[in-house]
């Protein structure tokens, strides 16, 4: 009897500690403090709800990505496609830079594989023979309220003359600018685009600025300088062997006040897919 007695002690203590310890498992879990999902989720992934100062609120991401000469021989090419589609698609505004396409049909067979989007695209811009056209893909429960393609520009002030986009969702107001500067005209071209930017509302300037290294070295900085430029120096943003921020992202004072997070997304992007990476920023929807 004693040692049956003994037994169900030590299965009953048993039984506590199990206890105990789911207790504690539980109290961990429901007492961690919340975590941005910006710090959980991978890049390239759209988020919809964010914690900022603690308020739960909604949240846009916005892409820019030069496709490298993106044509009917990348339209063509089923496996490749479906790999835009996909990075693509995981965003809420993504443009699509370099589309060179005389015939128009690359641009829309990318779109046809992103459902969920509604897609518009610019006027074709350059002054040489390769010229070239800004894609937008946007999800369809996002309005596209206003829309200026600055081509033909009387002036010829770019190269690729830039567009002016302006979005809706949930009474938020979102004007975003896109550009891809010609290398060798990088502070003419900002020079020229800074006056014209209307920042009024919450604005973002993003695009294949080539504003880095040799194109546009620190010390000769003049443009933007009141803006917040999202992505580091010394970011990698193409995928030669250099370390330079080709691609940016410039927030002005309303944008930067909701800024929640950026990145450079590499995953899985070689020579083949484009010579540069996608980078993006993520903003909260509101408006301080």
């Amino acid at each position: 009897m004693k040692n049956n007695g003994e037994r169900l002690r030590a299965r009953n203590l048993i039984l506590l500690v199990v206890f105990l310890l789911v207790i504690v498992l539980v109290l961990y879990v429901f007492l961690q403090p919340a975590r941005n999902v910006s710090e959980i989720r991978q890049p390239g992934e759209a988020v919809r709800n964010v914690s900022v100062n603690s308020t739960s609120v909604r949240s846009i991401t916005l892409a820019s990505w030069n496709l490298q000469a993106f044509g009917q021989h990348k339209a063509s090419n089923a496996t490749l496609l479906e790999a835009y589609a996909r990075v693509l698609g995981a965003y809420d505004i993504a443009f699509v830079q370099e589309i060179r396409d005389e015939t128009g049909s690359a641009f829309p067979a990318l779109c046809a594989r992103i459902p969920t989007h509604n897609c518009i695209n610019s006027s074709r811009a350059g002054r040489s023979s390769n010229k070239e056209q800004i894609g937008i893909i946007y999800r369809k429960n996002i309005k596209l309220v206003g829309f200026r393609d600055f081509n033909p520009d009387p002036k010829d002030r770019w190269e690729r003359p830039p567009i002016e986009v302006d979005f809706e969702t949930d009474g938020y107001q979102l004007r975003v600018y896109n550009i891809h500067t010609a290398p060798d005209s990088v502070p003419t071209e900002l020079a020229a685009l800074e006056p014209i930017v209307n920042a009024s509302e919450n604005t973002v300037v993003l695009g294949d600025l080539n504003a880095d290294c040799g194109y546009y070295p620190k010390n000769n900085r003049t443009h933007f300088k009141n803006w917040t430029w999202v992505i580091p120096e010394g970011a990698d943003t193409t995928v030669h062997a250099t370390n330079c921020a080709y691609d940016r992202i410039l927030l002005n004072g309303n944008a930067t006040s909701e800024f929640v997070d950026y990145g450079i997304y590499k995953t899985g992007i070689n020579t083949t897919i484009s010579d540069h990476y996608l980078v993006w920023v993520n903003l909260s929807e509101r408006d301080n």
